[in-house]
């Protein structure tokens, strides 16, 4: 198969990146499919100030009076003394835009002219790259909401009401309904429930909570009084019970709808201070490196658990200009979309036979309601094994 062939095969397949990777990730993570996206609008700079209006009321209860005919009279009760709004509370924020890259191995097209089945390496290759695109969008927009969350506690005997970092000490409780609850408490004393993420009976506010599934298996199971909600609630319907589901919880329980990411933030209390474990680590191959899902990962002694409301944060996503005085190559974007590229260079690539992909990734998070963002850091508790001995 000569270099070129090989090389339209790159650009073909590379096609897929930009016309499907982004619609096949995003049902693959709840971050990728709620966190509110929009333009960054041209014009702005790379970052720039915007106001938030917060809640502002009247400095006393507005009261009612008798209404009583005025008989045509000019003023008297055809007016009506209005009470005022003293001055509007408002936050002056900023966002600015973060851009980075992500190239390929170079790839040697001669190299690939004498391998085995070809096609498929091609498609192995961008499968892998597929990968690395919905890798770097999930762990980043996780990662901006969490920080934008305003109220971030640790599960505890004296469970503070949170500030915007964690506090530094240990989490001694797994999450509770309790907390869950104080939460939803609190969120509608914020003005939550003007958005939530869904309602029942057309009034009553749901929010959604995301973490690990056995986490919420553990809810699930957590006291008898809930499961026996779970039992009864459900008696006479067969499989439909949740406590005969899949790990997690499914559906609607006590004002909350449960998201399980694959990939949760974990984190170990070393030294009197938080230590991340991040999910993966290397290990050698034939040639080159396997990414694994690390045993400090899979170890790790606690875990983040978010309460999740659309109004705490947007990620603005700038577009490319395809001409300008700046000329951005028009089949860029800044989404993450890998794009083959094979670039001559009198030394390094003269014959033009040496080529890689690359993908620009850029976005600027906006923080609009940090006081509706909740993160309970909490402790991960073993998995029973329920080993049974042979008779």
């Amino acid at each position: 198969m000569p270099c070129n062939n090989i090389e339209a095969l790159f650009v073909e397949h590379a096609g897929l990146i930009r016309n499907n990777v982004s619609k096949n990730i995003i049902n693959s993570d709840f971050y990728l499919k709620y966190l509110p996206r929009e333009q960054w609008m041209d014009g702005q700079g790379t970052e720039y100030s915007y106001p938030i209006y917060e809640r502002t009321l009247s400095s006393s209860p507005v009261t009612f009076s008798a209404w009583e005919s005025s008989d045509g009279e000019a003023g008297g009760q055809c007016q009506v003394a209005g009470q005022n709004i003293d001055n509007f509370g408002i936050t002056l924020r900023q966002t600015s835009l973060k851009k980075a890259a992500l190239n390929s191995p170079d790839i040697c097209l001669d190299d690939l002219q004498f391998a085995w089945q070809v096609e498929d390496q091609v498609k192995n290759i961008v499968r892998v790259l597929s990968e690395n695109t919905k890798w770097v969008w999930t762990n980043a927009y996780q990662d901006e909401y969490i920080d934008a969350c305003g109220t971030k506690m640790v599960a505890s005997a004296n469970l503070p009401s949170g500030s915007s970092v964690f506090p530094s000490t240990p989490a001694t409780s797994k999450l509770t309904w309790g907390i869950l609850e104080e939460i939803y408490q609190q969120l509608g004393y914020n003005g939550g429930s003007m958005n939530p993420f869904a309602r029942v009976d057309e009034m009553t506010p749901i929010y959604a909570a995301v973490g690990e599934r056995f986490t919420f298996h553990d809810l699930k199971r957590q006291d008898a009084n809930t499961r026996d909600d779970f039992r009864y609630a459900y008696e006479g319907s067969e499989t439909q019970s949740p406590m005969l589901g899949a790990p997690g919880l499914s559906g609607v329980y006590r004002g909350f709808r449960f998201f399980t990411v694959e990939f949760p933030p974990r984190y170990d209390f070393v030294g009197g201070a938080w230590v991340r474990r991040q999910p993966f680590a290397s290990t050698p191959t034939t040639k080159g490196d396997k990414w694994e899902v690390s045993d400090a990962y899979k170890n790790a002694e606690y875990t983040d658990t978010v309460i999740y409301h659309a109004d705490v944060l947007k990620v603005l996503v700038p577009k490319p200009k395809a001409a300008s005085p700046m000329k951005y190559n028009p089949q860029y974007s800044w989404t993450g979309e890998f794009v083959w590229r094979n670039i001559p260079d009198r030394d390094c690539n003269v014959d033009g036979n040496t080529g890689f992909f690359r993908a620009l990734f850029a976005y600027g998070p906006k923080v609009e309601r940090p006081d509706l963002g909740f993160v309970v850091r909490h402790k991960r508790c073993a998995r029973a094994l329920d080993l049974v001995a042979c008779y």
